[in-house]
């Protein structure tokens, strides 16, 4: 057994990744990261006790794409290991590639009855992950990087190398994909172009971010424990135990709040406007997109779903044989949204209020 295997092991132990007898499915790719995962996985399966398959997507990006393909199938079939593959169709885009394997990979855990996924990812994944989100502007909650378990499907997905250098990965077999030298798509511009030039600043600069999105996971479990304390009922937060904390909490309250709705997406600038207005004792609703709405009370403040008017309108007329209509326009910024009047509501018009 390899030192890197011999860590593995380890690791795998020390976490309990997989319970006796779980039926594990691997995204295989081909790369030097998914082959050096199962080869490792399939020298200890006995000692694991697992159940291996294998998941496979055809992106057709390259050439050699179909080559590689049909070597994954001669492997599985050579090793009498399931093999499931699918095709990648319509415009590629990083976004849509990683939304259509993964989808594929739930419905293959659910209809094969696949307890966990595990996928191939590295430090250095982890390295690349933060800088994006660092660049893009992401809040703290996201640059801890990528998480090693969560869960997927009817299971778990489970991300074991996470611990390990690409340097470690020590498969001897595998199909490397060129589209990953390019700089045409963001990561791996990351990857080919800014890393290396902060690797000549700092030799450790994989190693310092990967401890860098550690610490930061450490603190959010704290702000998360103290997020705990707070009295939530029905999804709904207590407006009174909220305003009692300090204003670098309650940041972190709201933050921590929003990210149970990955659904819905919220600028800085709503961002900081929302938490203004909490602040503040007075009544408020916010409408976030289509289908949500954010709303504070007097004692809470809760995300709920818009209520639409289905009801249909009669309009009576006291003159039929005389009717006219009269257009007025007003600046609308935003959608628009239909209610009735509520008290406190006020019409401002050229700066002044009208009740």
């Amino acid at each position: 057994m390899t030192p890197a295997q011999l860590k593995f092991l380890k690791i795998v132990t020390k976490e309990k990744y997989f319970a006796e007898n779980s039926k594990i499915l691997l995204a295989l790719s081909g790369g030097k990261d998914s082959m050096t995962l199962f080869n490792w996985l399939y020298e200890l399966r006995a000692k694991l006790h697992i159940e291996l398959g294998i998941a496979h997507i055809n992106h057709g990006l390259r050439p050699e794409s179909d080559f590689e393909e049909q070597s994954l199938r001669k492997m599985a079939s050579d090793l009498e290991i399931p093999i499931f593959v699918d095709r990648f169709t319509g415009e590629f885009t990083e976004q849509k590639a990683r939304e259509f394997r993964y989808h594929f990979f739930e419905k293959i855990m659910i209809a094969e009855n696949y307890d966990v996924l595990l996928t191939a990812h590295h430090q250095g994944d982890v390295v690349e992950t933060v800088l994006m989100r660092q660049i893009t502007g992401r809040p703290l909650r996201s640059l801890q990087g990528i998480a090693d378990c969560q869960p997927f499907a009817k299971g778990q997905l489970i991300r074991p190398l996470l611990k390990f250098t690409k340097e470690e990965l020590d498969a001897a077999v595998f199909y490397e994909d060129s589209t990953n030298q390019g700089v045409d798509y963001f990561r791996n511009r990351i990857r080919n172009q800014l890393i290396p030039e902060l690797t000549k600043e700092n030799p450790q600069f994989s190693q310092a971010i990967s401890d860098l999105s550690s610490e930061i996971k450490m603190a959010l479990t704290v702000i998360n424990q103290r997020i705990s304390e707070l009295e939530i009922i029905d999804e709904k937060i207590s407006y009174h135990k909220f305003i009692s904390q300090t204003k670098e909490l309650q940041h972190f309250i709201l933050q921590a709040f929003f990210a149970q709705y990955p659904e819905i997406k919220v600028s800085k600038k709503k961002f900081e406007e929302i938490l203004h207005i909490i602040r503040r004792p007075q009544q408020y609703s916010a409408q976030l997109n289509k289908d949500f709405q954010f709303v504070k009370t007097k004692d809470h403040f809760y995300i709920e779903k818009r209520k639409l008017i289905t009801a249909s309108l009669e309009i009576l007329s006291e003159n039929p044989n005389d009717t006219s209509f009269m257009e007025v326009y007003l600046p609308l910024e935003g959608q628009l949204e239909i209610r009735k009047r509520q008290p406190g509501d006020q019409i401002l018009i050229n700066g002044h209020h009208k009740n």
